[in-house]
């Protein structure tokens, strides 16, 4: 994240909840606004800054105007930004989607939409969701995506969208790091060739140690209690389908799918390393 040398002029004050960045803040908690705008809510220090340490540019910074710093380093970074506010905290906590309002809440451009011709297909390491519908859940998986080195995560009809603030907030910038597929169903990865197919179920699966994970594959990871459902039928009907389960202490309740995705794509890691 670079900081312009010059100071930063200050934010402009912003007092009223009608103001169009508010209304346009409100309105992006929901999906159809994000999507057909193709912008996000980030809130919070962390996450804008790890979205400037990415380079990208936020289209509206809004600062909460009683714990505002002129030459704190998120004030320094957005210096640029053409649209940048001082908001009192209760304007700020009425856009923002926590319990309480963050410091700092940003919108920001969306990455470009990923589709089969963007991304390495057949992947050495891709990622299939099928009905993850928990935004955290999504957040996360995205953000360990980005961290072990999947190329891409394609999101099934079910799942949660990964722009959503809470999923945007979980993934901490990684959802500007790793190409995001959305809308792929089980029939849309059968119109491809040579797929190799790692499915991770609860039970009646080879311990993923007993799974040959260094070699190109996609891992498919469902819901919770529904798992991959219809999905795997469509994909085992095409290519070869491994089926994945994580041991469990008899009786321990089944693993969040996110640690799941995380404990996954470890071992991917440890074997290629080997």
């Amino acid at each position: 994240m670079s900081v312009p040398a010059r100071p930063a002029p200050p934010p402009r004050p912003l007092s009223s909840a009608r103001n169009p960045v508010l209304k346009e803040a409100r309105a992006l908690q929901a999906k159809k606004v994000r999507a057909s705008r193709g912008l996000l809510v980030a809130e919070g220090e962390d996450l804008l800054t790890a979205a400037l340490e990415r380079g990208i540019t936020p289209k509206a910074v809004l600062f909460e105007e009683e714990r505002f710093e002129e030459d704190h380093l998120l004030s320094q970074a957005t210096v640029d930004v053409r649209e940048r506010y001082l908001v009192p905290r209760t304007l700020l906590a009425g856009v923002s989607s926590l319990a309480a309002p963050p410091r700092v809440l940003a919108i920001l451009h969306q990455p470009p939409p990923a589709s089969f011709s963007d991304v390495p297909m057949p992947p050495s390491l891709g990622l299939f969701l099928a009905g993850v519908a928990d935004p955290g859940n999504v957040g996360t998986i995205v953000r360990t995506a980005a961290a072990l080195a999947c190329d891409w995560v394609a999101l099934g009809p079910g799942s949660s969208d990964p722009y959503h603030p809470r999923a945007a907030r979980a993934a901490m910038g990684s959802t500007f790091a790793v190409p995001l597929l959305l809308g792929v169903g089980a029939d849309d990865l059968v119109t491809r060739e040579g797929l190799r197919i790692v499915a991770a179920v609860p039970d009646g699966g080879l311990p993923p140690w007993d799974v040959d994970l260094a070699a190109p594959h996609i891992l498919a990871l469902g819901a919770e209690r529904a798992g991959l459902a219809d999905s795997l039928s469509v994909l085992e009907g095409k290519f070869p389908v491994e089926r994945v389960t994580i041991p469990q202490t008899e009786g321990a309740e089944s693993l969040n799918v996110s640690a799941a995705a995380a404990a996954l794509l470890a071992e991917v890691v440890r074997q290629r390393s080997a």
